[in-house]
């Protein structure tokens, strides 16, 4: 209680430096509640210490979730909202856009289905937002079958713009985002797709089609090794999902054939002949392959012609190997000699 009492007195005076001590203290004794750890990851905010904040977020969310009071301004009223929220603003700060986006929509998720949403009208009874809400879902639900309408007449962006009109309604729908994630995969466009994907799972972690339409993008984007961890995850959730199954064999088919071809190639490499612009002489190597030398060869300087009519010369490109040229030239050489010397037998005879 010292240490607690201290460090508020510290953030009281915004001397965040001197609380963050006080509140590595109480962090390292065995923790029981998340309070210090939120408390902490305040301070590093503010200290611009962007790493220990998400640290710490991460441990608090480890934590049973519990109403906290005094955040209302950044629509959290629990423990987990405000932990998520710390750690957007840390992701924010380095630079991860998409993390930060993520964990505003996690806060959002979790209001939203305390029934606090930040946007909802304080002077409305419990009723009428019970009414309200309805009449939301009822909305959604009409733009989903719409869409689901246009998709089986393969109208495939007159159904992505329905089902965003339902998400207009009903952002929190699993089944709208994974409906727009699938016509967006008909689209090809990946990026897009995979976002619904992630909400999907986001918003129902036990429903193994968010994994199934990851693992299909990311398959379809040739990222073989991600897709099989994501639809590993799938079958883990759903053992007799043959849909999963089915994908996820296909997918370790491709990845067994990419990494066959690897291994191929790099026993082609070892296998290949030492390169001889590397400085060796091939004359050094007496097992050195015989290479093939292109010789041109030019039949006539001028038109040959024959009963056929005639051809204007053209060369002929012999493909020959160095011994055959070796070989050619000491049978030229030997004969030289032997006329050199019959001549100079006849000479001396004279």
């Amino acid at each position: 209680m010292v240490l607690l009492a201290e460090a508020q007195e510290f953030l009281e005076t915004e001397n965040f430096e001197g609380a963050l001590e006080k509140f590595d203290e109480l962090c390292a004794l065995p923790v029981q509640s998340p309070l210090p750890l939120l408390s902490r990851a305040t301070c590093r905010l503010q200290l611009k210490k962007y790493e220990g904040v998400v640290e710490d977020s991460e441990k608090v969310l480890k934590f049973l979730n519990t109403d906290i009071e005094g955040h209302n301004e950044e629509g959290c009223t629990t423990v987990h909202s405000l932990a998520l929220m710390r750690m957007a603003k840390a992701y924010k700060e380095l630079g991860k856009v998409d993390e930060a986006k993520n964990a505003v929509m996690r806060k959002n998720v979790i209001e939203h289905k305390l029934g606090r949403d930040k946007n909802d009208n304080e002077d409305e009874d419990q009723e009428e937002r019970t009414k309200r809400v309805q009449e939301e879902k009822d909305m959604a639900e009409e733009w989903k079958e719409k869409g689901n309408a246009e998709f089986k007449e393969q109208n495939w962006n007159k159904a992505l713009e329905f089902y965003r009109n339902g998400l207009g309604y009903d952002l929190y729908n699993p089944k709208l985002h994974s409906n727009a994630c699938l016509t967006l995969i008909k689209l090809k466009r990946y990026t897009q797709a995979l976002k619904h994907a992630e909400q999907c799972i986001l918003l129902e972690p036990a429903w193994v089609k968010g994994y199934y339409l990851k693992g299909l993008i990311l398959s379809s984007e040739s990222k073989i090794e991600l897709a099989k961890e994501v639809l590993q995850k799938a079958l883990s959730i759903e053992p007799d999902n043959k849909q999963i199954k089915d994908l996820l064999e296909e997918v370790e088919a491709r990845v067994d054939y990419v990494e066959s071809r690897l291994r191929r190639r790099k026993a082609a490499d070892k296998q290949q002949p030492a390169n001889p612009s590397d400085g060796k002489d091939s004359s050094d190597s007496a097992n050195e392959k015989e290479r093939e030398v292109l010789v041109e060869d030019v039949d006539s300087d001028e038109d040959y012609c024959n009963e056929d009519g005639c051809r204007t010369p053209k060369k002929i490109k012999l493909r020959v190997t160095r011994k055959q040229i070796f070989d050619t030239v000491v049978e030229v050489g030997a004969a030289a000699l032997g006329i050199a010397v019959v001549w100079w037998l006849v000479s001396d005879s004279d």
